[in-house]
């Protein structure tokens, strides 16, 4: 158990303090100067437990309205997946002595994230609680300097990631008594910007991802004409065969070399679990002819209703729409994510 304390005036440091020679090697404390936050304390906890070698995390509240009796069963079910949810929306689950008001913000929260996070695979209810247990995978997979929402958002970012990444997550229900004393954390203004942050954390999702996937596609688009170009080279001009048969020979190896390295790279985070197959290089080598098409309609209608000072200018246009269209046919097509390939979360 690791306690982390920021300057606590209720004496929690020196309670702690006072218990670790009883629980030698089992209890220890990480003294911070200052408030903050709960969200920099979970994520330095959870950098704390891989330095020190444990294969999972749980993060808890201390005070009790995480009830400790749910541990063993977290554990259990960690067995077969990434991530296990302690969830109090799911079916046995539940919040006491609670107003229907804050009953109401509590599953209407959960049911905006699972609105805006519209991921193939959002089967989670409980988005926003803290009682979670993150293996060391599923926190590699995340990445924790990739977290940049803080207070309680830092939860749902943390579970929309590992949903991602394809970290295998289960729920389990559990009963989470109301505070009875002292006063919620949680202000008008603090709900206000958790609503703001589930769309961050949506874009900044679909940006990275698509971003390094248009790269890596690019990359790979580069080497495809290099390599069609030497065989080309070495075909026609060295060996003297016929261009047309030639062409159309470098066409399906550099084709078939493109669709290797999409599979197993560009959009690795889409087929990954999955194997090659004919159907997809088909399809694939059918869309790069639908590329070449826009390329050439692209080129001609400029050429004709466009006054250039070069020509060049055209033919990169037309490149540049012919590598659109492919892209978006590799990516929502060719290499879709399925959704039996996703059905990762556990309810």
């Amino acid at each position: 158990m690791l306690v982390i304390d920021d300057s606590s005036p209720d004496g929690t440091a020196g309670i702690v303090e006072n218990l670790i020679p009883k629980y030698k090697d089992q209890l220890h404390l990480l003294k911070r100067p200052g408030k903050q936050g709960g969200a920099s304390a979970f994520l330095q906890s959870f950098e704390w437990g891989l330095k020190h070698g444990y294969d999972a995390m749980l993060a808890m509240d201390a005070d009790f309205s995480h009830d400790p009796k749910y541990i063993p069963e977290m554990v259990t079910a960690s067995s077969g997946c990434d991530v296990v949810i302690g969830s109090r929306l799911v079916k046995g689950g539940g919040i006491e002595n609670r107003s229907i008001i804050r009953n109401i913000i509590s599953h209407s929260a959960s049911l905006y994230c699972r609105f805006v996070l519209n991921h193939p695979t959002t089967t989670i209810k409980d988005w926003t609680g803290g009682y979670n247990l993150w293996s060391k995978t599923a926190i590699a997979k995340i990445g924790l300097a990739s977290i940049f929402t803080r207070a309680y958002s830092f939860q749902i970012e943390m579970k929309y990631k590992a949903l991602r990444n394809r970290c295998k997550i289960t729920e389990i229900p559990i009963i989470f008594p109301d505070r009875k004393h002292g006063a919620s954390k949680m202000s008008a203004l603090y709900f206000v910007k958790a609503l703001i942050d589930v769309w961050r954390i949506k874009f900044s999702c679909i940006q990275s991802s698509t971003v390094k996937q248009i790269l890596k596609f690019a990359v790979t688009g580069g080497l495809g004409t290099l390599t069609n170009l030497v065989l080309f080279f070495l075909c026609a001009d060295i060996v003297k065969f016929p261009e047309i048969p030639v062409s159309i020979g470098c066409f399906v190896v550099a084709g078939t070399q493109n669709y290797v390295l999409h599979h197993k790279w560009s959009f690795a985070e889409n087929t990954r679990g999955t194997a090659p197959s004919i159907q997809k290089w088909l399809a694939f080598l059918f869309s790069a002819l639908i590329g070449l098409g826009m390329n050439i309609a692209i080129l001609n209608l400029m050429l004709r209703h466009v006054v250039l000072p070069y020509k060049v200018i055209a033919q990169a246009c037309g490149i540049l729409a012919g590598m659109v269209i492919n892209f978006l046919v590799s990516k929502f097509f060719v290499f879709r994510r399925k959704n039996d390939d996703e059905q990762t979360t556990q309810n």
